[in-house]
C-alpha cells in the first residue's frame, strides 16, 4: 500500500469542537422554544453539514420556514465559541508535523462550512500544513456521501487508493469508505462495530501516531 496523501476530518480530529456544535444547536433552538440536549445532538447531527443539521431539527420539531435562519444562528454561535475557546485535539500538531516531514501531502475534508474552517484555522494557526482544503458545503451531498473525499482526491490529482483518511464520526467513516479510501478512526468509541473495516482504530491521536511511527504499513512516495 503506497499512501501519498493524508486527508483529515476537522471537527473532533483537529479541533475539540464537538461540544461547541452541541452548545450552538442548543442555544439556537432555544430561540424557537425548543429544548434539546447534548446526547440528542451527538446522536442525530454529529458529522453532518449545517444545512442537514438544521433540516433534522426542523423536521423533528415541525419548525416551518426557519431552516435558513436556524443555520445562521448555529454558525454564529459555533464560530464565536471557536474563536473564544477553541483548543486543538491532543497530539494533532505532532501528527501534522510528522506526516508533513515524512513527505505526505496533507488535505482537509470536512462537513463544516468555509466560515467555520476559517475560524478554526485562524484560531489554531493551521494554514501552512494543508495543500488542499475541501468543504462538503461545496458538494451536492454531505457525508456519509463520498463527494467531499472524491473531490479532495481530485484536487490532489491522486487516485483514491493513494489517500489515507483520518476520521472520528460514523458518517465521515462511511464517506471515506464509500470513496474507496483507507481509513484510520480516532475516537473514544473506536472499537464500536460501526467502525469495522477501518485500517486502524485508536482512542487518541497520540496513540494513532505512535502506531504509525512503529509500523511500516504506510509506505509512501515523498514529494519531490
Amino acid at each position: 500500500m503506497h499512501i501519498k496523501a493524508v486527508i483529515f476530518d476537522m471537527d473532533g480530529v483537529i479541533i475539540d469542537s464537538e461540544t461547541f456544535w452541541q452548545q450552538a444547536q442548543i442555544m439556537a433552538l432555544a430561540d424557537y422554544d425548543v429544548t434539546v440536549n447534548a446526547t440528542e445532538c451527538e446522536t442525530l447531527t454529529k458529522g453532518k453539514r449545517l444545512d442537514e443539521i438544521a433540516r433534522v431539527w426542523c423536521e423533528k420539531f415541525d419548525l416551518i420556514g426557519v431552516s435558513s435562519q436556524l443555520e445562521k444562528k448555529i454558525i454564529a454561535h459555533v464560530t464565536a465559541l471557536i474563536s473564544t475557546h477553541g483548543e486543538p485535539m491532543q497530539g494533532i500538531y505532532a501528527a501534522l508535523t510528522y506526516f508533513q516531514q515524512q513527505g505526505y501531502r496533507l488535505a482537509l475534508a470536512t462537513s463544516s462550512s468555509h466560515q467555520v474552517i476559517d475560524a478554526v484555522f485562524r484560531k489554531l494557526g493551521l494554514w501552512h500544513y494543508f495543500e488542499v482544503i475541501s468543504s462538503a458545503d461545496d458538494e451536492a451531498h454531505g457525508k456519509p456521501h463520498p463527494a467531499v473525499y472524491l473531490a479532495t482526491a481530485s484536487k490532489l490529482h491522486l487516485p483514491v487508493a493513494d489517500c489515507l483518511v483520518i476520521e472520528d464520526s460514523q458518517s465521515g467513516f462511511q464517506a471515506a469508505q464509500a470513496a474507496g479510501m483507507k481509513t484510520l478512526v480516532v475516537t473514544e468509541d473506536c472499537h464500536h462495530d460501526k467502525f469495522s473495516g477501518a485500517l486502524g482504530r485508536y482512542y487518541s491521536m497520540p496513540a494513532l501516531l505512535q502506531a504509525i511511527i512503529a509500523s511500516t504499513v504506510l509506505q509512501h512516495e515523498p514529494v519531490a
